[in-house]
């Protein structure tokens, strides 16, 4: 009988999967694949070894340096979102994350160390300190203090994740902290004592041009005050200053009163510009003793030394800008007291302000991704399937195939 079935059925037939032979193929190989899927579950184990990481995390509370801290009964001023643009890129840059470790003498101890290897990281520092904001009512709840300003656009506070291959038991979020709180002091710091150097230092020289073009005034009026005695001590009836009559004059005018009049309003004048002058003298004393202070403690900005140094060293600075100086004369002992209680008020809001909402020693955590009985099943069920494949691959288990080597 001849044959009617066409080619390419016939040739689909010769390649029909024999289900049985494959099937005996893989239990001939199970050593094999057994061998593959032991090998692909320790791969799990380890690559779930190497996943390892010891986390710790903590919210560093920002008050603002504006804020009232000195003054418990007061509500805690928070930093808006815009405000945190101010500290943005010194918080991110590894270069100052490595200059705070060298000037602290962290650069060798252990923390440093696992420091220095996130701030040679492109982005490093922007992964492990990133902003929080939306201060909402459970939050102020939870860490027992109220919010002023928009609370949708507050910050709360700086959110610190530090990971590690080893365990750290949480040091390095305090010394991150530290490299936070050192950074605020400075950006801070540097705006403020620029500002106030400058502002002091123009207010000081305003004013003594000012007290310069008072004196000449007063000299005139005193020169006027001798010309109006002598012309009533030549006229003695030009001494009879009419009393029953108050007039207002505008000035320039005076000269139509009687001499006596004029020598008493020319001596009201000099009372009321020496009294002015007083008044410009203490604000100039205490301009230019501002200006000595702040313009000092901006040029200790620019040297290598901690946040924390800093405030400590504005004490000696307040008193090199006051040496010379009558700490008895009220004006002195009131701008004393001014910046006394400014430094003060920066040292609680950075000091003892600047905190995390729980202290972050005891609070690591182990992550793996996978766990090390996921990563074993994991590896084992993929270990098996490549070892089936790589059977099934190089074994010649179809129709055929098997033709295809009888006929060779």
């Amino acid at each position: 009988m001849q044959n009617t079935q066409r080619p390419s059925q016939a040739y689909k037939d010769d390649d029909k999967i024999d289900l049985s032979q494959m099937v005996g193929t893989l239990w001939q190989q199970k050593g094999l694949i057994a061998g593959i899927g032991v090998l692909g579950a320790v791969l799990g184990v380890g690559g779930s070894l190497l996943s390892t990481k010891y986390i710790t995390e903590g919210l560093l509370l920002t008050p603002s340096a504006s804020a009232p801290a000195s003054d418990p009964t007061k509500k805690l001023q928070l930093l808006s979102a815009s405000d945190y643009k101010r500290y943005e890129s010194a918080l991110s840059s590894g270069s100052r994350l490595e200059d705070f470790l060298r000037i602290t003498s962290q650069t060798e101890t252990p923390d440093g160390q696992r420091l220095q290897a996130i701030a040679k990281l492109p982005s490093g520092l922007r992964e492990v300190i990133k902003p929080e904001f939306a201060f909402t009512d459970k939050d102020q709840k939870a860490f027992g203090i109220k919010a002023d300003g928009d609370a949708q656009n507050a910050l709360v506070g700086l959110r610190i994740r530090y990971a590690g291959k080893g365990p750290s038991n949480g040091t390095p979020l305090t010394l991150l902290a530290e490299y936070v709180r050192d950074s605020v002091i400075k950006v801070d710091l540097a705006e403020s004592t620029l500002t106030n150097c400058n502002t002091h230092a123009t207010r000081a020289q305003e004013l003594r041009n000012q007290q310069l073009q008072s004196d000449f005034v007063i000299r005139q009026e005193t020169q006027r005050i001798a010309d109006l005695r002598e012309i009533i001590a030549r006229h003695p009836d030009a001494g009879a200053a009419e009393s029953r009559q108050i007039v207002s004059l505008e000035k320039g005018t005076e000269r139509f009163l009687s001499p006596a009049a004029q020598l008493v309003a020319a001596e009201i004048q000099i009372a009321d510009l020496k009294l002015a002058k007083a008044q410009r003298e203490r604000e100039r004393v205490a301009s230019e003793l501002k200006r000595k202070y702040y313009c000092d403690a901006e040029a200790a900005l620019k040297q290598a030394v901690s946040g924390r140094k800093l405030l400590a060293e504005l004490q000696n600075l307040q008193s090199a800008a006051f040496q010379g100086r009558d700490r008895a004369a009220d004006i002195v002992e009131q701008t004393w007291n001014e910046l006394d209680l400014e430094r003060e008020r920066w040292k609680n809001t950075y000091i003892t302000g600047m905190r995390f909402v729980t202290p972050p020693e005891g609070t690591e955590m182990r992550e793996r991704k996978p766990e090390v009985a996921p990563g074993v099943a994991l590896g084992g069920l993929l270990g098996v399937i490549a070892g089936m494949m790589f059977v099934l691959g190089r074994a010649p288990w179809s129709d055929g195939h098997r033709r295809q080597a009888g006929d060779h």
